[in-house]
């Protein structure tokens, strides 16, 4: 091993110690900021960032939520009754109020209510969207997988049925990444802004064989 690196066995480390390796080394990680309803029909809205696109054809997205099984997180319970939720962006002028939603509210309190943050209908499901979102995606819940991790995380696989997509941040067919600038989650309370936009491709294919 070199000089200049320190392998540390991950086997050996708690949760808390696992967490700042690895929330700190995948970085930075794009923002799911999920709107589902509450038994009462009250708007939840809560931020994951353990988010990723799995399928594009249908095209599915996953998030992790825990921890906890006996105190499962609202975001979860809500998906699983209703078995639909929208994801929404989060840009800069979103931040703050993202932010303040990713803290503890009793169950039944409107966390959007709470932040003061304006929600318009989503097309095709009954869960609302963040209005000012550049974009959403409508989902039905597809399937939650246990990780069997100590903290319970279960792995929500929803199907997006819809995107909810504003004009400016819209070319043809493609999102522009040149006006849409999601922010992305570091660690802890820090976040990172979109930066310079280079482009990089191979510099010859090579055929299957």
């Amino acid at each position: 091993m070199s000089e200049d690196t320190v392998a540390i066995d991950a086997r050996a480390l708690d949760g808390a110690a696992a967490y700042k390796l690895i929330s700190g080394a995948v970085t930075p990680r794009p923002i799911a900021w999920v709107s589902s309803l509450n038994d009462d029909g009250s708007v939840n809205l809560a931020p994951f960032s353990s988010f990723v696109f799995l399928t594009y054809d249908p095209p599915k997205i996953g998030i992790s939520i825990g921890p906890g099984v006996a105190r499962l997180k609202h975001t979860l319970r809500n998906i699983e009754a209703r078995r639909e939720f929208v994801v929404n962006s989060v840009s800069e002028p979103q931040l703050q109020a993202m932010a303040e939603t990713s803290g503890h509210y009793p169950l039944g309190v409107s966390k959007a209510i709470a932040a003061n943050i304006a929600l318009a209908p989503a097309p095709h499901v009954a869960v609302p969207r963040v209005r000012e979102s550049d974009i959403a995606l409508e989902c039905l819940l597809e399937r939650v997988v246990p990780l069997e991790d100590r903290d319970a995380h279960r792995f929500v696989i929803g199907r997006v049925i819809a995107f909810v997509v504003k004009e400016a941040v819209l070319r043809g067919d493609r999102i522009d990444p040149h006006v849409y600038r999601p922010v992305g989650r570091i660690g802890g309370p820090l976040y990172a802004m979109p930066g310079e936009i280079r482009h990089a491709s191979p510099s010859r294919l090579i055929a299957e064989t």
